[in-house]
């Protein structure tokens, strides 16, 4: 009889122990404000299983993991960037000057090259708060300063604390030279206790057709002070966007790829310099609700987004409150001011062939 019993409390251990390995290892399909996620064809994964940010196929075990998000620099001297391209999303607003900087979130990528780290700033914090990650960066603004100092639910993986993880590359001037890889940047968190968090809620996956105005070409201007100009061209062969920085194609550092953006969110936003900021620091408001536009398949559509509080998801939605038709594969978030440009011009047609003169010599 004992020897039954403890036979039977084994069994529903392990039956317990395998539901709860499914239910960590499973993807949640179903995004904040979206619909079920697209899986794109599997390559050397498990079929069916998708990343919950991006939508492309993923081994179950990358999926389970801690995100990262890193706060990547974005001025003249930082291009071109490495591991951009390997990230389930980025988010690009202003800094100081009008120059913008990048927030990239990882998950089921590995980039063993990830940089130029640069410092953090509020808006960057309100949006890394949704992935509940660790956030990797250099150093922060005196704004960002004070809520890191209140704030201890944030995993703050500062390289001015904890330098381990990092390198300088001396092929690159400071500050434009501080990188990581996600390999280091994995290894170290247990070291804090940080490689566990709670369930990822996945971002940027929907479906369907998108039908919207033509999106051939995207222009955005920052504003800011500071002449900014990204442009986003479609290429249908790629299935995504390409994007040109003052003109230069946006490039992975180590490859030479153009980075490609499957989906593009233009988050319009309030932003104004901190009254008191020496360095001219940007107030961006990513809390509350808004407008922008929705660009994919070279088409675009008017959205609204929410977020009610800086630790709340943001809600992305067409204007009339459907779920947006989100593409699996990578999308940038543009966090543009209110002040800011954008137009998405008509190219021009290709001139006439002009015919040549075959009358009689």
């Amino acid at each position: 009889m004992r020897t039954r019993i403890i036979f039977g409390l084994l069994l529903c251990a392990a039956v317990l122990l395998l539901a709860g390995c499914r239910w960590w290892g499973a993807p949640q399909e179903t995004p904040a404000g979206g619909t079920p996620g697209q899986p794109s064809t599997p390559g050397n994964t498990t079929a069916g299983v998708t990343c919950p940010i991006d939508g492309l196929p993923a081994d179950p075990a990358s999926i389970a993991r801690r995100p990262l998000a890193v706060m990547i620099e974005n001025s003249p001297s930082a291009r071109p960037q490495s591991g951009l391209s390997q990230a389930c999303a980025v988010y690009e607003g202003i800094t100081e000057g009008g120059i913008t900087r990048f927030l990239a979130i990882f998950l089921h990528n590995d980039p063993a090259e990830i940089g130029p780290v640069r410092s953090v700033r509020p808006h960057f914090l309100d949006l890394a708060r949704e992935y509940d990650p660790a956030l990797v960066h250099c150093g922060e603004s005196y704004e960002a300063l004070q809520i890191l100092a209140m704030d201890t639910s944030i995993d703050d993986l500062d390289q001015l604390k904890y330098p381990k993880p990092f390198w300088r590359d001396d092929k690159r001037e400071k500050p434009h030279n501080l990188y990581t890889s996600a390999a280091r940047l994995r290894a170290f968190l247990p070291t804090k206790r940080w490689e566990n968090s709670g369930s990822v809620t996945p971002h940027f996956t929907g479906g369907g057709p998108m039908s919207g105005a033509p999106a051939p070409v995207v222009r955005i201007g920052f504003g800011g002070g500071v002449h900014y100009g990204l442009r986003l061209v479609y290429d249908a062969a790629r299935g995504g966007y390409l994007r040109y920085m003052d003109g230069t194609l946006h490039v992975e550092r180590a490859t030479g790829a153009p980075l490609v953006a499957t989906n593009v969110i233009i988050q319009r936003v309030a932003a104004m310099q901190y009254p008191d900021s020496k360095l001219g620091t940007y107030d961006v408001t990513v809390v509350g609700s808004g407008a922008g536009e929705f660009v994919t398949g070279g088409q675009h559509v008017p959205l609204s987004w929410r977020k009610d509080s800086n630790a709340a998801q943001t809600v992305f939605t067409t204007a009339d409150g459907q779920p947006l038709p989100f593409q699996a594969g990578q999308t940038w978030i543009e966090l543009v001011p209110e002040e800011g440009k954008v137009d998405f011009p008509t190219p021009k047609p290709a001139a006439p062939a002009k015919r040549r003169n075959v009358g009689a010599r």
